[in-house]
Formats: C-alpha cells, structure tokens, sequence
C-alpha cells in the first residue's frame, strides 16, 4: 500500500438556488456542536430550509428513526430544486469574513487517513457522537458539514487561493450576524494538479470536526467498496497566510462543590480564592456565586491537567460533563452542586506538538475559528 498523502479532491457540491429561499445566509447554520437551544429556535424560525433542521435530528424518543426526518426533508429539497448539484467538479474556495475575523481556504472530497500520518486528530472523541454523526450520515447519504483542518505554508495552493479571490464570487450571502460569505471555483485542470502536488508535501492537523472524521472513517470501514467512501468533506486552511483562533471549551460538572475542591485538590496546586484572570494557565470554578482559581506548573495544557488529574481526585464522572463554547452558558446552569469550569486555550504548539506525535487531547480540548457556515456546500454519495 502507498504512503498515504494528504489529498483534497475536486468534487460536484450542492448548494441551495437563491430565488427558492428566502436568502441564502438565511439558510445556513453553525456546526451542529455549537447549536445552543436559542440559536437553534432563532435558525428554525428564519427559514423552513434551514441547515439545523438536516443536522439536527429532532424527537430522540424515535431511537434510530429520528434519523428519516432530515433524509426525507432533504430528499424532497432536492425534488423541489431547493437545493442543486454543480455541473462540474471543482476546488471551492470559502471567505468568510466579520469584521476582522477572516476564515479562508479550500473545500473538497478529503481523502480518509486512518493510519493517521497525514489527517492528524488532536483530540479525543465521544463515541455517542461519533455514531450520532454516521447515523445521519447514513440515512441523508450525504456530508451535510464540513470538517475543519489546518495546514502551514501551502505554497502553490495558498496562492491558487488568493488567486481566486480576486475574481467574481460564484456564490455571496450574508448571515444574521452581519458575516459576509463568498465562494469562487477553481476547476483548470492545471491549477488543480498544481494544488494537488503542494499539498502531498504536507500533513493536516484537525481543527473542528474530529466526531464528524471519526464518524467518515467509521463508515469507509463499514462500506469500505463503495465509490465516495474514501472521502469526506472538507475545508482546508494555511494558518500561517490566513491565521485561526484557539479558544476554550468550558465544562459544567454536576454532583461537584467548591468544598470538594478545597479538599481534594492534589498537593502541588495553587488555589486562591476569586477569578484570577491574565494566568494563561489557570483552571477556575465557580457555583455561580463564590470563585476558586487554581494553577500548578506543568508543561502540559490545562485541559489535559483538568481531566487526567484534577477530575479523578475530585470524583467527578467524566462521562456526565458537559461542555459549552461561551462561559456565559456554562455560568447560566452552575449551582451549589454543579460547578462550572472555565478553562484557557491551549497553545498552538502544544496543540501541533501533540498531534504530531500522536497523542490526543481530551475530548472538546479546543475551539477552532471561524467555523465554516453550513449550508452553503454540501456533498452527496
């Protein structure tokens, strides 16, 4: 068997037709893990096409059934010409821009590394998920949402990029946000040769969609003869020319007190009393109302200290946390029973170190930004 080579593949994506919607960022939805309950009704309510009623199965009573809803929703979108299938495969090139935060780079047919030497995840994976993703995955017979990787120095393919984006978009909407979205196409055969054999030369680290990618290896081991197997969907990006943002991801413990914390904190920790902000590598908790803040010296992100260390002295079952991008929703659920746990960012290196050496992050370590908007591309087996 060949090396493998990190591999991005022209392909025919579908898109929704303007005049049939009522706009084409109104359409469109965050990823599904980031979907708190009032973005989810503001999204329902924008328009009947929305993205959140495909990737966000509803009714979990129905076990595996709630799955036909959004296959048969998404069947009949196709029937109506909602949604339509380019003519011609090509590159996608994705911007998207608010205010000075800028997401640029190349969506594609991502071809699978289960080996894992050029695809490198840096994070682990909760396995409900895995199979909530492949579940749909299965029944809509599509990738509804791209996966997120980041590369550095892409060379040829990063100027193909930037290329592209100095003619005519393809495709434009604006979301609610007020974020501005454009695609241009790149199908010259010579342009997509020339992409091809930069990014051989590269690996790819994961940025978001790790239960999405495990979800796409799960189903080539499944169905391992089918065409369009082999790939899943994707958007790549230089973060050297068009940079991302690491953000953390906050945990809510239940059954957990600040006493429990005083108590059964290992030796070693530093612990104040209150929020102490501008340590980059603090762990604070809070019952809403009183704060602690803790810190130790290590080398090691404070993620991986929370869950390899501080949980397991505390008791807590780390299977019953839950995590949440804003430190606003966690604050909204915490209780003298039920901490919150506000977290940094791990750094980029330790991130890129870890990854290259094989070694996971605990699962929702990091938050990766800008996401791609979904809707806007989309592919189909």
């Amino acid at each position: 068997m060949p090396d493998p080579v990190l591999r991005l593949d022209p392909l025919r994506a579908w898109r929704f037709v303007a005049g049939k919607v009522s706009g084409l960022g109104a359409v469109t939805s965050p990823p599904y893990d980031v979907l708190e309950p009032a973005i989810v009704r503001r999204l329902t309510d924008s328009d009947l096409h929305n993205m959140v009623r495909l990737i966000l199965p509803r009714d979990p009573d129905l076990g595996p059934g709630r799955y036909d809803e959004p296959a048969e929703r998404l069947a009949a979108w196709q029937r109506a010409g909602v949604v339509v299938q380019d003519e011609r495969p090509a590159l996608y090139v994705y911007e998207q821009r608010l205010g000075n935060a800028v997401l640029c780079g190349l969506v594609g047919s991502l071809r699978l590394d289960p080996t894992r030497r050029v695809v490198l995840p840096h994070e682990n994976v909760m396995p409900h998920w895995v199979d909530d993703r492949l579940r749909l995955m299965q029944a809509t017979d599509a990738d509804l949402e791209p996966i997120l990787l980041a590369y550095a120095d892409g060379g040829v393919a990063s100027d193909a990029v930037d290329a592209a984006r100095s003619g005519e978009p393809w495709v434009e909407a604006e979301t609610y946000n007020e974020a501005e979205h454009c695609i241009w196409r790149i199908e010259d055969p010579v342009t997509v040769a020339a992409i091809a054999a930069e990014l051989a030369k590269h690996e790819a680290v994961i940025a978001d969609g790790h239960h999405r990618y495990a979800a796409y290896l799960e189903r080539q081991l499944r169905e391992p003869y089918r065409p369009g197997a082999e790939v899943g969907l994707a958007m790549l990006v230089d973060y050297v020319r068009h940079p991302l943002t690491l953000d953390p991801i906050h945990r809510l413990a239940p059954g957990l007190d600040l006493q429990t914390v005083q108590q059964r904190t290992p030796s070693g920790w530093q612990m104040q009393p209150g929020r102490v902000e501008g340590d980059p590598e603090r762990i604070s908790v809070t019952d809403g109302s009183s704060w602690l803040t803790l810190h130790t010296a290590s080398d090691m992100p404070t993620v991986k200290l929370l869950h390899e260390v501080l949980l397991p002295a505390w008791g807590v079952v780390q299977e019953e946390l839950s995590f949440h991008h804003t430190l606003a929703d966690a604050l909204a659920l915490a209780g003298p029973q039920q901490l919150a746990v506000e977290l940094t960012a791990p750094h980029m290196d330790q991130v890129l170190r870890s990854a290259a050496q094989g070694v996971v992050l605990p699962q929702k370590a990091t938050s990766f930004g800008p996401k791609p908007r979904v809707g806007l591309l989309f592919r189909t087996l």
